[in-house]
């Protein structure tokens, strides 16, 4: 595969990243601590439309059976 030959090509580490700020390619969430945590209920999917959306998944190779 074309990617597996030319591997050293590519940077899987930011320490790989020579002459660039780390505060650049790395970001961060604000998060305010005064304001809880919300819990939200579940969604649920129509049953007739999961047997479809399963299969789809299926068939693309994104989920499978165990």
């Amino acid at each position: 595969m074309l990617l597996k030959e030319f591997k050293n090509v590519f940077t899987w580490i930011y320490k790989d990243l020579k002459g660039i700020l780390p505060e650049l390619v790395q970001h961060r969430i604000e998060l305010n601590t005064s304001i809880p945590p919300v819990h939200k209920a579940k969604y649920r999917l129509n049953p007739n439309y999961a047997i479809v959306v399963i299969d789809k998944l299926l068939t693309i190779g994104f989920i499978q059976l165990v």
